[in-house]
This record gives structure tokens, sequence and C-alpha cells, in this order.
């Protein structure tokens, strides 16, 4: 369950990233949670939206297809078939996070755009201090960050996956806690 701290850095987080989707795009949220929040957000402006969780509930319309999965290692989309994979606050809870942006690569067309959203390591104290003594944000959302990366770890891992160095950019947001990383096939 979110609390209302949550749901404030699920919107900024949105915020943030919502202008790099281009209209009329096919997009593929990975880890789209429980509610697809950033899907419907941006549903009245993609041409297909397909999310992957393992906490969300099957369901199809005319634009947002959400399918239950445990994100580890393949994508069940085919080769170049989408224009923008998410990955929003999602790769510091994957076990396997190489496989997945090698996963985001793959299924990406020519000249589309990752972006990626992940707290640096400077917000683990702060994060685990809001959700274990405060109690104001997802003690299960904290608990189950697997890393803390930062920015310059998730450039490597994306030259590794396949993105070329100057097709990488690197952003951060709120006072340097947050990374946000925009990657263009």
């Amino acid at each position: 369950m979110n609390s209302f701290f949550d749901k404030i850095f699920r919107f900024l987080r949105t915020q943030k990233v919502i202008k790099y989707v281009p209209k009329n795009s096919i997009v593929c949220d990975i880890g789209c949670g429980e509610d697809p929040y950033f899907l419907k957000k941006i549903s009245k402006f993609i041409k297909k939206g397909v999310g992957f969780d393992r906490k969300v509930k099957e369901y199809k319309d005319s634009v947002i297809e959400l399918k239950k999965l445990k994100i580890e290692n393949k994508i069940p989309l085919e080769k170049e078939s989408v224009e923008v994979v998410t990955l929003l606050a999602v790769i510091e809870h994957l076990n396997n996070p190489q496989e997945i942006l090698n996963e985001s690569f793959r299924i990406l067309k020519n000249n589309g755009v990752l972006i990626l959203t992940t707290p640096t390591p400077l917000s683990k104290p702060i994060l685990e201090f809001l959700a274990f003594k405060m109690k104001l944000i997802s003690r299960d959302e904290i608990k189950d960050h697997k890393n803390y990366f930062w920015p310059r770890k998730i450039e490597e891992m994306l030259i590794k996956a396949g993105f070329k160095k100057e097709k990488i950019k690197i952003n951060f947001f709120e006072f340097f806690l947050n990374s946000l990383i925009i990657a263009r096939k």
C-alpha cells in the first residue's frame, strides 16, 4: 500500500520523465507497479503501452496492456518492438539488473529511448529513515532494494547492454538523491 509520501515521490518522478516520452509511441513500462500510474498518466498521448510487474493485475484495453510477470531475465516482447522502455524506480529492486538492461536494449527499436530512474547511494539512509523510523513511506519497498547505483555504474551497465556512451544522458533530481538516465539506441 502506497503512503501519501510514496504518491508524492511517484508524482514527482513522473513529472521528470513524462517529457521524454514521444507522442504516439509504443511504450514498455518494466516494473509498472500494482497501480500502473505512469502508463495511466501517458495513455492519452501514446499509441500503446505494455506494463510488466509481479503485483499488477492482468488487464487490456485499446491502449494499455498489463501483464503479471516476475521481472528476472526475459521480457516477453519481440526484438525491436517498442520505441520507449521505462524503468522508473525499478532497477534497484532487481536481482539481475544487467539482464533487464540487455532485454531493454533488445526490445527497443533503433533510435528508441530507455528512460530510467533510480535512487543514488546518498538516498539510502534517508529512505530507510523515512520507511523504518518515521513510517512515512513503504517499508516493504525499501526493504526490497537490492542495490543503490551511482549513475556512472548504470552508464557502464548500459554500455555493456549495447548502448553507446555518447547516447547516454545523465541527470540528477531531488538534490542528488535520484538519477534520471536517458539512453537512446
